[in-house]
This record gives structure tokens, sequence and C-alpha cells, in this order.
């Protein structure tokens, strides 16, 4: 999947807060899991908005430093507004696919969220491995399948439904869903040159006070799903509410829908 990602970045900005909101269990496993930071050089790939780049750059503390790269120019933007006054935080446009750093730089990886959307994932796991020191640590996450993922998959559903989109799920290579597979995820993980790896679930949800606004905040995360909600008609843009609306009732509470999400966690050495 081609996305422009730089056009996705003002939207992203705004829903930063969203963003690590759906992502919080995920988060604490991946820094319970990855060992301790204090000191270490640290490469966050596809950093996005920056807010997991500075808390990586808290746990380094003043001994230890973060690279917060993303390939996109938007992203990057973001990235420096966010982290340009940390004297430990470097900001970098890299393409994970051709990491720019010396082999054997740096002591941890995280790739949260982006190595999923790769056409060739073991280009950048073979990048990775390279940078890495002896004993370095890698932490990667993507999402798990479509039918774990109702709070995507039901807008995407509904899109496809009223014409907007066309295929399925998106689960072929660069797709949200292409790594969805935790016995695949490890093998490219081993294959790539990494010990110890160890893949599992991180279950989720999220509340969206009603249907109008969950549609809202998906749309203007995905970058694919907007560019087909902007060439809508308000008539297909009202069915797809309702569709969505009846897919995502069965998660409806007291306090609007809290719809399930499920990621996986690869960590290795």
């Amino acid at each position: 999947m081609n996305v422009d990602w730089t056009k996705a970045a003002p939207a992203w900005d705004l829903l930063r807060q969203e963003v690590e909101g759906m992502k919080v269990e995920l988060t604490d496993r991946l820094f319970a899991g990855i060992g301790p930071l204090e000191g270490r050089r640290i490469l966050e790939l596809g950093a996005g908005t920056g807010e997991l780049a500075a808390r990586l750059a808290d746990a380094a503390g003043p001994a230890g430093s973060v690279v917060a790269s993303d390939v996109a120019p938007g992203m990057v933007e973001l990235l420096r507004a966010r982290l340009g006054g940390r004297a430990t935080v470097e900001v970098a446009q890299i393409d994970a696919a051709e990491i720019a750093l010396p082999d054997d730089s740096v002591d941890v990886v995280v790739f949260r969220m982006g190595l999923m959307l790769m056409t060739e994932p073991e280009v950048a796991l073979a990048e990775i491995r390279r940078v890495l020191r002896p004993g370095g640590r890698l932490a990667v996450a993507v999402w798990a399948g479509p039918q774990d993922n109702p709070w995507m998959t039901s807008v995407g559903m509904a899109a496809m439904m009223h014409g907007l989109v066309q295929g399925g799920p998106p689960v072929g290579p660069g797709g949200p869903f292409s790594l969805s597979d935790p016995v695949d995820l490890e093998k490219r993980m081993s294959n790539a040159g990494f010990a110890e790896v160890e893949v599992e679930p991180v279950a989720s949800s999220r509340l969206y006070p009603d249907a109008d606004e969950h549609v809202r905040v998906v749309l203007a995360l995905s970058p694919h799903l907007a560019d087909a909600a902007a060439q809508a008609t308000p008539e297909q843009l009202a069915m797809l509410k309702v569709t969505v609306a009846g897919l995502t009732e069965q998660y409806r509470t007291s306090d609007g829908l809290r719809i399930p999400s499920r990621a996986l966690l690869g960590l290795a050495t």
C-alpha cells in the first residue's frame, strides 16, 4: 500500500493523545519486555508524533540518547516540534529499509506499528540487525488480524460496502494486517538473525462516545480511508456511519462504544 503519511501528519498531530491512548497496554508491555534503558542509545523507527520517543528519552536518562526517526517528512516535522528542545534526542529522517547509521551503533531499536507497513519487512529487519550492537534489544509491534481489530475493520468494511474502497482487508504486503500471524512474525525475526525471539498478543480497547466519533477518528488516522471519504458524497458518508454503527453496536456500554483491538509484540536479542 502506497500511503502519504506526510499528508496524514496534521491529523495525527491533532489526535496524538488518541493515538497513544489506543496503545497504552501495548506500550507498557513493550517497556516491561525490552529491559533497562538507562544509559542506552536507542533508535526509534517510525516515531510518528514523538510521544513514545519522549518516553524512551526519559527512560534512557541523561546518560542515554534517542534517535527519533520517521521516513515521512511531515512526521519528521512533528518530531522536531515535539522533541527539538531535548538535549539527548536527535531527530532524523530515516527509511527503515536503509538505515543511515553505522554498524553496531545502537543498543535498542523500537519499531511500533511501522514494520507491517513495509512491503519488504525482511529488509528492515536485516538493517535493524546490522545497526544493533551485540546483545542489543529489538521491540517490534504490529497489528494482529482483522478479526481482532474491529475498531479499524468496521470502518473499512463499511467503506467497501458503500463503494468507497475496493478489495478485502489490507492483509497484503505493506498493509496494516500484513504481519498479523504471530508464527510468521517470529520466523521473520529469527531468519533475520535475532535470538530469544518472543511474540505475544496484547489486547486492548478504546472507548468512543458514539459511532460518529469512532468514524471520525479512524478516517483521520487512515490516509487511505481519508482519501476515500474525501471523494464520497454526503449520502455515502451518512450511510457509512449508519453501517459502522450497526457493526459496532455489540460493543455498546453505558459509557459509549468500547471497541476492542489486538496487537502483536515481538521482542528479541
